[in-house]
């Protein structure tokens, strides 16, 4: 049985030009600006807005396409969930020349007077992931770009919705991290975290955002999000069929004029 030939790349990775985890080439000529959602199966909902849209690669979590929309080019890479997966999609999408990212996705509500079903956009995150802090400090910060931020406040308010804007929290965690009961092992998760998060007016919990917002001050990038609620943890509700919302946070962000800067 022959042997695959050893390569001396495992500090870079990539064969034959693909990049290891997004397997596209890094000669692509992809838009400037992606919008990132964290499950693959949302790009389908993109390529229902849009005008044109093509795949161009599929590998594990991570799905990338292009596509047009009223005659704006963009496109669209999935992350998977949390900080380690956000990571590899941010740190490739930078080697394709990408400059403006958008986190598309969902979000957990704090506030009690946020329902599901809301729009939430962070202007900042407080960094308890686990993938950002081999980059920089805890003090460093996780913020939006302004000018991303309130171009996408605008075309919410244009598509007659109010956006939710303040600090969230991002946590590698989707149970413990997040406050919710395990059975088999109670006594490890802390019972007051949530109210932690509500006194200092955290207004969500996510698992991308503050990832995105500080490699993407690291690389020279600019970075947003627009999140749908879909549950409460104050009210302990839940909203169980989320694609009608996701499909009107997608429209608003490919409607969105991100090269205006008149405000």
């Amino acid at each position: 049985m022959s042997k695959a030939p050893l390569k001396r790349i495992a500090e870079n990775p990539i064969v034959d030009g693909l990049l290891p985890h997004l397997r596209v080439h890094v000669n692509t000529e992809v838009p400037d600006l992606f919008f990132l959602p964290g499950d693959p199966g949302r790009l389908k909902l993109f390529a229902e807005l849009a005008d044109s849209f093509t795949i161009l690669s599929e590998n594990r979590e991570f799905s990338i396409g292009i596509g047009s929309y009223r005659g704006k080019e963009f496109g669209v890479c999935s992350t998977g969930i949390g900080g380690g997966s956000t990571e590899i999609a941010m740190v490739e999408l930078r080697e394709l020349g990408v400059h403006k990212v958008i986190r598309v996705g969902g979000c957990g509500a704090l506030d009690e007077r946020i329902p599901c079903g809301e729009i939430i956009m962070n202007s900042g995150a407080i960094r308890l992931g686990g993938s950002s802090k081999t980059y920089a400090m805890p003090e460093y910060p996780a913020v939006a770009d302004p000018f991303l931020l309130v171009a996408l406040f605008k075309s919410a308010l244009e598509s007659g919705h109010t956006p939710f804007v303040g600090i969230g929290a991002t946590v590698d965690s989707y149970y413990a991290g997040q406050g919710r009961p395990i059975s088999v092992i109670a006594n490890l998760v802390d019972p007051g975290w949530i109210q932690k998060m509500q006194s200092l007016r955290v207004i969500n919990f996510d698992m991308e955002t503050e990832t995105i917002y500080t490699l993407a001050s690291l690389m020279g990038m600019k970075a947003a999000n627009i999140l749908a609620v879909h549950g409460n943890r104050s009210t302990n509700l839940w909203l169980s069929d989320y694609r009608v919302m996701q499909l009107k946070t997608i429209k608003i962000a490919l409607q969105t004029n991100f090269e205006e800067r008149s405000f």
